[in-house]
């Protein structure tokens, strides 16, 4: 218990020293800082591990980085399927202290070599810069809606894990719920806790968040009416629907604001309720948009010691409105997405895979999930109910999209399925890694 509190208490003062300097440093300042990070992190790299030391050979890449700009120019983009398929390339001589998987949507996770407290010194910190931010205090109590994923093991280790992580979160101040289950036993469950326990801070899964506000909205609840709640934190992956935003800050009668990040790149931006706009942690990450425009893919780059380091990263996730001067962004509007969710059907039209939310988003529908696999596609509606007429409007809302799309298979469900990490991604593959 005495070293998670001192653990606790170095995350808090590194915290408290970054956010000081989070939203003060001059441009230039920051530029210095990233090119001299930068410069160590690749020379690191290039000793260490096989994959950019093969590419410095073969001629693909600089021996030294010179510029920022010189880097953005000669560094190819890394991309998870060049990970998957040359794992050996990425393995240092010294083993990892342990092994992180990304939480994609295909039964083929990314996964990932890590040092002893690399996501605590990095990740965590960063996390606790963006929440004091946004004005949580360090003893706020917090409503945590995460995955368990203690849970789907099992024997005396899952039992374990599930007990240290208890005691953190007693010791944290935290209540944290299941964002694996979010069907209607549960989420009264979950909300007669959360009553009981009055969190001034909601953080969890943007989906399940939504899950859990639609649902006791059904009820007749109404968290602003028996909490004091002054913050949420949706995190992890996008809103599933256009009105999640305003549906949670209804809901919890707060502000609501979205965490960027993720397993592999680690928590690399925050959005800050009093501007709207998401501001990176230029210490930990140099972001770019592919092509340097001010919307595309975008592209991360770690400027600490990890066990896997990731330059030009290819994260999947698309960006909107990027700003700042020179190669690495600053800011941006908003994430706009994942680059794969268009989809090719049978006749070889492509569509992007939101045009089939829109025909559906009307309805008395709380959550939508598309399934891709060999056999075809599959919509999965999380709902209390919908008779004849409403899956009638659905179809032909499809059709008139596309007259393939009339006679998709239609599921009604209690709750969407989750990845292993407990997310609920609007779009399932199965028929390749896609995560």
């Amino acid at each position: 218990m005495l070293a998670r509190k001192m653990m606790l208490r170095r995350r808090l003062q590194k915290a408290r020293e970054l956010g000081r300097i989070w939203l003060s440093t001059a441009p230039d300042e920051i530029r210095r800082r990233q090119l001299e990070a930068l410069r160590t992190q690749w020379a690191e790299a290039a000793q260490n591990v096989p994959w950019y030391r093969t590419l410095i050979r073969e001629g693909r890449a600089p021996a030294a980085i010179e510029t920022l700009e010189q880097y953005v120019e000669e560094v190819p983009v890394l991309t998870k399927d060049d990970i998957r398929g040359h794992p050996d390339l990425f393995r240092r001589v010294e083993p990892p202290d342990g092994i992180s998987r990304t939480g994609g949507s295909t039964s083929e996770p990314l996964k990932l070599g890590q040092f002893r407290g690399e996501s605590i010194d990095h990740t965590a910190a960063n996390q606790w810069v963006g929440r004091f931010a946004n004005g949580m205090r360090e003893d706020s109590r917090v409503l945590l809606a995460w995955g368990h994923a203690h849970r789907l093991g099992t024997g005396f280790a899952a039992m374990a894990k599930g007990g240290l992580r208890k005691a953190k979160d007693r010791a944290l101040g935290y209540l944290r719920v299941d964002a694996y289950h979010m069907g209607p036993e549960a989420v009264t469950e979950y909300y007669r806790r959360m009553a009981a326990f009055r969190p001034e801070v909601v953080i969890g899964y943007s989906c399940a968040l939504d899950q859990f506000a639609r649902l006791s909205r059904e009820a007749g609840r109404r968290a602003a009416d028996d909490c004091p709640v002054r913050l949420v934190v949706a995190c992890s992956e996008m809103f599933p629907r256009p009105d999640s935003r305003e549906t949670l800050a209804d809901f919890f009668g707060a502000p609501v604001v979205m965490e960027y990040g993720g397993e592999d790149g680690g928590v690399s931006a925050y959005e800050l309720h009093d501007e709207s706009r998401y501001r990176t942690f230029w210490w930990s990450h140099l972001l770019e948009v592919e092509g340097r425009e001010e919307a595309g893919p975008l592209l991360i780059t770690s400027l600490t010691r990890r066990y896997l380091p990731l330059f030009r990263y290819r994260v999947g996730d698309e960006v909107i409105g990027a700003g700042g001067k020179g190669v690495g962004i600053l800011d941006f509007d908003a994430v706009a997405g994942r680059s794969n969710d268009v989809l090719e059907l049978p006749d070889g039209t492509s569509i992007h895979s939101l045009s089939l939310l829109r025909c559906i988003r009307q309805e008395a529908v709380r959550n939508i999930q598309l399934v891709v696999g060999g056999d075809g596609m599959r919509l999965h509606l999380a709902a209390s109910g919908l008779d004849d007429a409403v899956i009638s409007r659905i179809r032909e809302r499809l059709a008139n999209l596309h007259p393939s799309l009339r006679d998709i298979p239609i599921d009604i469900v209690d709750d969407l399925e989750t990845t292993i990490a407990g997310k609920r991604r609007w779009i399932i593959r199965r028929d390749k890694a896609s995560s």
